[in-house]
Order: structure tokens, then C-alpha cells, then sequence
């Protein structure tokens, strides 16, 4: 069925964003430390660059606060206060000349890149034919790079076998059909998650509990997975069974990357994650080291191009989709619009080195073009092309180190949606 090709390819995108090419500034690109920043906003007044705060901090790692027309940056002890309009910032107490005056537009506020850079240790240079901007500071935590905390930090989560999430995420969504706005459609989603992971034998269990409106009541979604099945149970439907995305091959790998943590950490540079210090901070009592990581999407893109295939090919495996290769041709028409803007921060305890707190912000936008729908089997009206628009917030928190895995009940014949037969979890 065609229309349900349709509907497929949006559950794939909702749940993969593996190929989903970063919000670009093509005029001016960026680079820390030797990578590419994903997503920067940036502009040349002339011959200065401005940067957006917010980007700053991100890639920084420093914090931003806005008092009326005054924005202050601090990082690692420094402040530098900027005043809308005006050349002139402060730094320590002591001012310092600006080339250009920071400028709010839009609600963004822009600062002029070399000089703020300067004020917090970073090396700042210009590549004129490539226009590129590249920025270089080697930061430590207690003699640490970032990316040797994450080694360290893998290792000691060696010794957990499993562990548990439980989280929270809240997202703006527009939807649009045909360039018209969807108003009957939500505009908010809350959604509360709870799970666990064991690494070997590979299992996962997670439970969502969706929350659409006061008159819609609460979905509830389940999801198991182990190395051969995927297991699945929607609002007043039983158990489904789907074939694993992803090859034993596939998991062994993984299990092998995880246990060596030099691995691990080359891994994330191939997939693209940009990681760099925030200001450590103190919570309930605990302190953290701070990680804040962006994903290069196209790199990642590029990494896992051919997982991503593997996955896509399993989802419409079954008796009711078309053929895997006309799914193809419609993600790749997706990715060649579609945006993802996405970004996560990484609290490690101090004292085990385990990240308790995991805080992401990620902006997407979807952009699809339906199949001619199969008029023979319904009378419905379909757009011939849908945009969303996610904006999402969230908060996960790691417990449960070592705990027993504790398996959904799943009845032995569950209908497997891939063949005719039932099949068994066991």
C-alpha cells in the first residue's frame, strides 16, 4: 500500500535521524580545534565576523545571561560584559574596544567573534580563500582533554552491565500539508520515558507515555529489543514482532568499540560529536564535570550511511510495504531538504565518573513528498506533500548501575508483522 509507505517513512524519520544534514551558514564556516561546528550562525559586518551568542557558548562551553540590553558571558572564573550598541565591553573590570558594537535581531543576539574569543583563551585565525574561521585553545579538567574524560569515563562503565533511564522531553511540533497549517493537529507533545539497557546479551526495554492535550488521554508505548527481535505494543493493541534492525554482526561490533574506551572515543570523532568543557557545576549535593557536544550530521551521515540503509530496509521488510528500494528513493528525497539542528550536555560525576544527567536540545524540519495515494483502497484525502517541525527540549537521568534486567512478558505467540507464523521472545 502506498499510503502506508508513506506513513513508514515518517515512524523511520520520527525514530532515525541518522541522515539529516545540519542547518548551514554557507557564507562564513567555523572551525574549533580542528573540526567543523555544525550549524553555526554567523555573518561578516565588513571585514569582522559576528557570531551568535548562543553559538559562542555552545561551542565555548561558557554560560550567557541577558539583563535588558547587557549580556554577560563567563567561563572559568572570566566575565565579559557586552552591551547592546555600544563598542565597548568589560572584561575583568577593565573595557575593552569592540570593532563592531554586539547587535540583538530577531531575538538573536550577535558579537563580534576574534575579540570574545580572544577574552577566553582562544587562538583566532582567517582563512580568506576558504572563509573560514578556525578557533584553538587547549582546555583541561584536572589534566584532562575532553575527549580523554569520555575515555575515562567509558571505562568506568565497563564494569555495569546494565543500567536504567528514566526522562522527560517537550516538544513544539508544526505540522504542515500542502503549505497550509495542520490545526487540528497537536501543537505540543509531552513525553515521559522509562527503561533500561543491558549490554550483553544485548536486551532494551523502554516505556513512553505520551501526552498530546487535556482531551486526548495518555498513549502508552512499549518497546523490547534484543539481538534477534524487536517487540512492539501501541495504545489497545497487543505485542508485535518485527525483525532486528541491525545484524548480530552489527552488536558485536558495538560491544567491542565499548569495551575498549580508545575506540569508543575515535568512534564519536568519526561520527561527527564535537565535545568541549562547560563550568563545572554542583548538583544535590554531587559535582560534575560538564561536556557540551554537537553532532556534524553530514559527517555522521557519512559514518553510518550504510547502518542506516540496513535499518531503513528492515523496517519496510514486511508483507505490507513495497519494496525496500522505493523507501530508499523517498528518505533520500527527504535528506536532501531535511534539517536537523541538535545539540546535548553531559554531566559527570567527579567522583565515579558516570554520566548521572543527560540535558539535549534538537530542532528539526522535515520536509516529504507522498506517493500518489492507492484511490482504489480509500476515499481519504492526502496531501501530496507534509512538513514538520519539531522543536524538543528534554532531561534523562542514569541509574540502576548493575542492576538485573527485568524483561517485558511478551506472550509466546505474538504475531510477528515480518511472516505468517508466530513467533517466540524466548
Amino acid at each position: 500500500m502506498r499510503k502506508s509507505l508513506f506513513f513508514v517513512v515518517m515512524l523511520a524519520l520520527m525514530t532515525v535521524v541518522l541522515a539529516n544534514p545540519a542547518f548551514a551558514a554557507e557564507e562564513v564556516q567555523l572551525q574549533v580545534n580542528g573540526d567543523m561546528v555544525p550549524s553555526p550562525i554567523l555573518y561578516l559586518d565588513k571585514d569582522v565576523t559576528m557570531i551568535s551568542a548562543d553559538t559562542y557558548v555552545r561551542l565555548s562551553g561558557a554560560d550567557l545571561s541577558e539583563a535588558g540590553d547587557i549580556f554577560t558571558i563567563t567561563e572559568n572564573g572570566k566575565t565579559l560584559s557586552l552591551t547592546n550598541g555600544k563598542n565597548e565591553a568589560i572584561l575583568g573590570g577593565q573595557p575593552v574596544a569592540l570593532p563592531r558594537a554586539p547587535l540583538k535581531t530577531n531575538g538573536v543576539v550577535y558579537v563580534p567573534l576574534r575579540v570574545v574569543s580572544n577574552a577566553f583563551d582562544f587562538e583566532v585565525s582567517w582563512d580568506t580563500e576558504k572563509r573560514l574561521v578556525s578557533l584553538a585553545r587547549n582546555e583541561t579538567r584536572d589534566g584532562m582533554t575532553p575527549f580523554e574524560l569520555l575515555a575515562k569515563s567509558t571505562a568506568a562503565s565497563q564494569s555495569y552491565s546494565t543500567y536504567s533511564m528514566d526522562g522527560n522531553y517537550d516538544m513544539a511540533l508544526e505540522i504542515m500539508a500542502d503549505g497550509k497549517l495542520v490545526e487540528e493537529a497537536p501543537k505540543n507533545l509531552a513525553m515521559d520515558l522509562t527503561g533500561q539497557i543491558q549490554n550483553d546479551p544485548f536486551q532494551y526495554y523502554m516505556v513512553q507515555k505520551a501526552n498530546l492535550s487535556e482531551a486526548i488521554p495518555e498513549m502508552v508505548i512499549e518497546m523490547y529489543m534484543n539481538g534477534e527481535k524487536m517487540y512492539m505494543k501501541m495504545p489497545g493493541q497487543e505485542w508485535l514482532a518485527l525483525e532486528q534492525p541491525f545484524s548480530p554482526e552489527f552488536w558485536k561490533q558495538q560491544q567491542d568499540i565499548q569495551s575498549d574506551p580508545i575506540k569508543a572515543v575515535a568512534q564519536m570523532k568519526e561520527m561527527g560529536i564535537l565535545v568541549n568543557y562547560g563550568n563545572d557545576i554542583t548538583v544535590n549535593g554531587k559535582d560534575y564535570y560538564v561536556l557540551n557536544a554537537a553532532l556534524d550530521i553530514d559527517k555522521f551521515r557519512e559514518s553510518f550511511e550504510e547502518l542506516f540503509q540496513q535499518s531503513m530496509q528492515a523496517v519496510a521488510s514486511g508483507e505490507e510495504q513495497e519494496n525496500p528500494a522505493e523507501l530508499q528513493q523517498q528518505m533520500q528525497k527527504i535528506m536532501e531538504s531535511a534539517k536537523l539542528d541538535y545539540h546535548y550536555t553531559v554531566l559527570l560525576n567527579k567522583e565515579t565518573l558516570i554520566s548521572d544527567i543527560i540535558k539535549f536540545d534538537a530542532k528539526m524540519d522535515l520536509t516529504m513528498e507522498n506517493p500518489e495515494p492507492d484511490t482504489a483502497q480509500t476515499d481519504e484525502q492526502v496531501p501530496k506533500e507534509m512538513r514538520i517541525k519539531y522543536d524538543i527540549v528534554g532531561e534523562f537521568t542514569i541509574s540502576g548501575l548493575g542492576e538485573p534486567f527485568k524483561a517485558p512478558v511478551i506472550d509466546n505467540n505474538v504475531k510477528d508483522i515480518n511472516n505468517t507464523q508466530p513467533t517466540s521472545n524466548n
